[in-house]
């Protein structure tokens, strides 16, 4: 590995970090009000962030320092697992309820959502099938195992219900299918099954059905489904050029509920303007750009898939969320990854960003050459 793959490494390191101390003191801000009603403490969600950072930071070089040939030859069993996991976390007095969803496990006041483990192992596993079965890619068959642990860790992700994340897999899945010989025509098929069964999920649960038609018009019900979207515009729209400043937000009072978690960007818009907001976008799309630029320089099929994979998952993830919090998509739950407050969420994005960072080689007799790498990636034409 040369002088420059080192260095953009470093680069994406940098990145991540940068961004996590901006959403401790993000956190502290937006949370503050709402932790001194809740908890007579205005730091409470801050000290917590704080320990969720510490830990994340280990769990950042456990990644970074893991063989990419470990995770190949064990990365079915942890499959396993995280599908026990989730069916356990179903289980009430094992699993517990938060928000309407029974998908945490409780560990003293701390709690651990098992589909967020779920969505990394899966989308590992997922770089492997790919890595092993490029060359029989074109049918559709082949494909049929991995399809099979996708529907059962979606069937078991809905059941919690934990809608944002099956869907941010599923998406993860789909982008990386899309490097494989796959025809054209099999996506648009698969893309109308699921398609069908979006529109039946939705259909068949009303607070998804409300969510759905609050997006349309939110000011249907301005008090009930449109009241997130809504004080999340009212938070925006004020906001200028450069924002009412650090501390200075109206919604986090009370206004816009839980500001530090789902909606945490519309607090910075709000304080820091078009400029800070901005700087976000920059600074995440400058690490995604990094991120890709280091998967393409992977001397092997696995790791390069592997860091692609990875890569995909959290930007689609911040993609939605940056969404949802300008009114562009319905409400999901799905926070902003390395900023919004939560443990399950930044814990295994920290140990996500350590895989994709890490400098570790397969041990194995898959080299190939650039050529052969770019050719993976470029847009096909259906025969």
């Amino acid at each position: 590995m040369n002088y420059k793959t080192r260095r953009i490494s470093l680069y994406i390191a940098s990145l991540v970090f940068i961004l996590a101390f901006i959403g401790i003191f993000m956190v502290k801000d937006a949370s503050s009000v709402w932790a001194e009603y809740l908890y007579n403490d205005e730091f409470y969600f801050f000290k917590r962030q704080v320990i969720f950072l510490v830990i994340g930071i280990v769990a950042f070089f456990v990644g970074y320092f893991l063989s990419p040939t470990f995770l190949y030859k064990n990365i079915k069993i942890l499959l396993y697992i995280s599908l026990i996991l989730l069916g356990l976390v179903l289980i009430p007095g094992l699993g517990q309820v938060k928000n309407g969803s029974r998908s945490w496990f409780g560990i003293g006041s701390f709690g651990f959502q098992p589909s967020e483990l779920f969505k990394i192992v899966f989308l590992i596993y997922a770089a492997r099938f790919l890595s092993d079965n490029y060359e029989k890619s074109m049918k559709l068959k082949t494909f049929l195992p991995l399809f099979f642990y996708a529907i059962l860790g979606f069937f078991l992700t809905m059941l919690e219900p934990d809608f944002g994340t099956a869907l941010v897999t599923l998406m993860g899945l789909a982008m990386l299918i899309f490097i494989s010989k796959l025809k054209i025509r099999y996506f648009v098929a698969l893309g109308g099954i699921c398609a069908f069964g979006f529109v039946v999920l939705i259909a068949t649960e009303p607070y998804r059905f409300l969510r759905i038609t609050a997006f349309l018009d939110p000011y249907q019900d301005p008090l009930g489904a449109g009241f997130q979207i809504i004080q999340s515009l009212y938070a925006i729209g004020p906001s200028g050029l450069t924002g009412l400043g650090y501390g200075g937000s109206l919604q986090k009072h009370f206004y816009l509920p839980e500001p530090q978690t789902d909606f945490i960007f519309a607090i910075i818009i709000e304080e820091f303007g078009i400029l800070g907001g901005g700087a976000i976008l920059l600074l995440y799309g400058t690490l995604f750009f990094y991120c890709y630029r280091y998967a393409l320089k992977s001397t092997n099929t696995f790791t390069c898939y592997l860091k692609l994979s990875l890569t995909n998952v959290i930007m689609m993830q911040t993609l939605i969320n940056l969404c949802v919090v300008v009114g562009l998509l319905p409400v999901t739950g799905i926070t902003l990854p390395l900023i919004s407050y939560g443990g399950s969420s930044m814990l295994i994005t920290l140990f996500a960003f350590g895989i994709i960072a890490s400098k570790g080689e397969m041990n194995e007799n898959s080299i190939i050459s650039r050529q052969h790498r770019w050719s993976h990636l470029t847009l096909r034409k259906d025969s």
